[in-house]
């Protein structure tokens, strides 16, 4: 098995300096900086599939590495996301993977200074042993796929503790057990990843729901109410579903205005997109505790139970 590093931008590592270890991620905190000299060492003697200049620029604004044991880069990318959309779950504010490397950061910071004895003594302390270009070959692919933020959104934390990195992990996994039943989860991958870098909100909203609105396939007629309700009924193990019921039909209020041109008012110190967010991110949090994706006949049969019970 080998290791890709992932540095992650607009991320700040919180209560730890020095690596998490797990079983196939683990996160690495950035100790150094990478200067152009290193970046224009690595852009003539290694394997870089982008130009440096893009590699340093890209690394400017990464406090963190994640890092993926796998066979091979393409597997290395494919565990990316599941754990980027399961992040995006657990409240972490929309960030993007920079690239990918079969090296960390720590270890070609400072690699064009290591290949000369002058450049040696300059180094601080912790750079003056590591990898040279006489005995590491650097690889670096570009990102697996877009991502990021057009704009910083209250209410979303960027700080990254153990504590919310073991429950990333462990939500992965059930994550992952849930995509190979139900493809619309593939679908709800990409909408999760792209609509943050959609820079006009009334779109990104409309992305937002796009996702949502695939979850239930088969509504066709009273779609605001409906979806909706379906909605609420799935976060039934996780919170209020008439509170639940109330957000997703205002935010369904705000997608209709956009799809049909018109524009979006909202109240002071309210956040339209970040309720369509949280009502995707809630509802696929809904689907780890659930461990399945119910249909909309499931749903109706869930409430009509409770209603029973209640009598």
């Amino acid at each position: 098995m080998n290791t890709f590093y992932a540095p992650l931008a607009g991320l700040i590592p919180k209560e730890f300096e020095e690596p998490i270890q797990g079983e196939y991620y683990s996160l690495v905190p950035r100790k150094w900086d990478v200067s152009f000299f290193d970046w224009a060492e690595l852009g003539s003697k290694h394997k870089l599939h982008i130009p440096y200049t893009v590699g340093d620029m890209r690394l400017k604004g990464c406090n963190m590495e994640l890092a993926i044991t796998a066979e091979s880069i393409e597997e290395a990318q494919g565990k990316i996301l599941p754990f980027h959309v399961m992040m995006y779950a657990r409240g972490i504010h929309p960030f993007s993977v920079q690239f990918v490397s079969n090296y960390s950061v720590n270890d070609y910071a400072g690699i064009n200074s290591r290949k000369s004895s002058y450049g040696l003594d300059s180094l601080p302390e912790g750079l003056r042993t590591g990898i040279t270009s006489a005995t590491a070959s650097v690889e670096i692919w570009g990102a697996p796929y877009t991502s990021g933020s057009s704009s910083r959104r209250g209410g979303l934390t960027r700080s990254l503790t153990p504590e919310l990195f073991a429950q990333v992990v462990d939500d992965v996994q059930r994550w992952q057990e849930l995509r190979d039943k139900y493809p619309v989860c593939l679908f709800l991958e990409r909408v999760l990843t792209s609509s943050p870098v959609v820079s006009d909100t009334g779109q990104s909203i409309l992305h937002v729901w796009t996702g949502l609105e695939s979850i239930f396939p088969k509504v066709q007629s009273e779609v605001s109410f409906r979806l909706a309700l379906y909605l609420a009924q799935l976060q039934a193990p996780l919170g209020d579903r008439k509170d639940f019921f109330q957000r997703a039909k205002r935010s369904y209020g705000d997608r209709s205005k956009v799809a049909h041109g018109g524009t979006i008012k909202t109240k002071a110190g309210e956040d339209s997109w970040l309720e369509a967010w949280s009502i995707l991110t809630h509802t696929m949090c809904a689907m780890l505790q659930r461990r399945r994706v119910p249909t909309e006949e499931e749903l109706i049969e869930e409430l009509l139970v409770a209603a029973d019970a209640s009598n």
